[in-house]
């Protein structure tokens, strides 16, 4: 049995605005139980100028012993605070459902503005996808921590944001020394003449401490690189 499980299908929202600070976001969350927690597993999101947009969770099965039924959350966001979301849909499933590999199709009901606008954008997103496969040594694996991959786009004065900058991410609670990830990005949502970088890293539930992390400088996207085989390193102190 593959040690993740693959959740991946579209997510459509009936209204993605245009917004001087920015471009919407789209993201779906997997939860589940166990031992009457609620545990989040994985979660995916990336900026978009119009859905629908593809998406590709991967759960690390031993993170999920246990575990019946998982809940997704789909939203699309822009902003914080509570206006953020302007569409939203939930949908349970069992595991063994899950595990079928059925496509998913997730489609967002307005909320807040959204909903007493009823705008809409049917705009068809072109999307590229960077997928690729994150190694843990020994040494650095944790018995359960977070591992994210995170594409963000570098500012004229060299800096980048986690979330202002952020084009897409994938993270998922990990028990195991690897696993794959997949991230879609919309290609109308990256700066022209900006260069790219994937940031990859090992944290701890509250994200507060790094266990381990690579960084992939100047990403072309038209021509990324291999990214089959990332090892994380022990971070610089």
């Amino acid at each position: 049995m593959l040690a993740t499980l693959e959740i991946a299908g579209n997510i459509t929202a009936p209204y993605i605005p245009d917004l001087p600070e920015g471009s919407p976001r789209l993201t779906v969350s997997v939860t589940g139980l166990a031992g009457g927690t609620e545990q989040l597993l994985a979660t995916c999101s990336a900026q978009a100028s119009g859905s629908p947009m593809p998406f590709r969770l991967h759960l690390d099965r031993a993170s999920m012993t246990g575990m019946v039924d998982i809940t997704l959350d789909a939203r699309c966001t822009a902003g914080t605070g509570k206006d953020a979301v302007l569409a939203r849909m939930t949908q349970s499933l069992t595991t063994a459902d899950a595990a079928r590999g059925i496509p998913l199709q997730l489609s967002l009901e307005p909320v807040g503005i959204a909903a007493s606008t009823g705008e809409k954008h049917p705009i068809q997103p072109v999307v590229m996808e960077l997928s690729g496969y994150v190694s843990v040594p020994p040494e650095l694996c944790q018995e359960t921590a977070y591992l994210d991959a995170t594409l963000l786009v570098v500012q004229d004065d060299g800096r980048s944001n986690r979330y202002a900058s952020n084009l897409a991410e994938h993270s998922l609670y990990l028990k195991g020394n690897g696993a794959p990830f997949s991230l879609f990005v919309d290609t109308a949502t990256v700066p022209d003449g900006l260069p790219a970088k994937l940031h990859l890293g090992l944290y701890d539930k509250e994200r507060r401490k790094i266990f381990a992390g690579n960084v992939v400088r100047d990403l072309d996207l038209s021509n990324p690189p291999d990214l089959s085989a990332i090892v994380l390193r022990k971070p610089r102190r």
